[in-house]
């Protein structure tokens, strides 16, 4: 079947056409193939082949007290309209700079909590280094994300954290 009305309109079943075709609206049903490309607006897929990852280094925490906690935060506010599952991770990279006490880094990804006690004071050791890890799976299209640090003990302590956070999401398999 084939018609073509005067206004330009063109209706075709089992149709070849080459040639450059320009369409400016409307859309495509089934499966597009295509060897090359170019799109200059915004692409969304509900799956796709491949790995995506963003980043952010959250804003850095630092304590010189005998108790004392304090906390940076941020929210990801996922772009697609579809609920997407995607990995949050969050690395605090913590530092002990002096001092005795007792050091907490607490992270909490929507709700989901890892609280570790970090860096037992060493003598003689100026300073320490150590990083906290801490992953969720998630499919919310907002993740609020809040890094703690606390010091805790008899003479001042000083430490600081500096997290980094990562969206990553696959289009991959991982097998056991």
């Amino acid at each position: 079947a084939f018609s073509l009305t005067p206004d330009g309109k063109l209706t075709a079943k089992n149709a070849d056409i080459s040639g450059h075709i320009n369409a400016v609206s409307g859309s495509f049903t089934g499966e597009i193939n295509a060897t090359s490309g170019k799109f200059s607006g915004v692409i969304e897929a509900r799956e796709f082949v491949g790995d995506i990852c963003g980043s952010k280094v959250m804003q850095g925490v630092s304590i010189r007290a005998t108790n004392d906690e304090r906390s940076t935060s941020t929210r990801y506010t996922d772009s697609a309209t579809y609920q997407i599952g995607k990995t949050i991770t969050v690395m605090a990279n913590c530092e002990r700079n002096g001092g005795t006490g007792a050091i907490t880094v607490t992270i909490n990804i929507n709700g989901q909590v890892k609280t570790a006690e970090v860096m037992p004071y060493t003598a003689g050791i100026p300073a320490m280094y150590q990083t906290v890890v801490f992953s969720v799976y998630t499919t919310s299209p907002v993740v609020d994300i809040s890094v703690s640090l606390r010091v805790r003990g008899q003479y001042t302590t000083s430490a600081s954290v500096w997290p980094l956070v990562m969206v990553s999401r696959s289009g991959s398999n991982f097998t056991n």
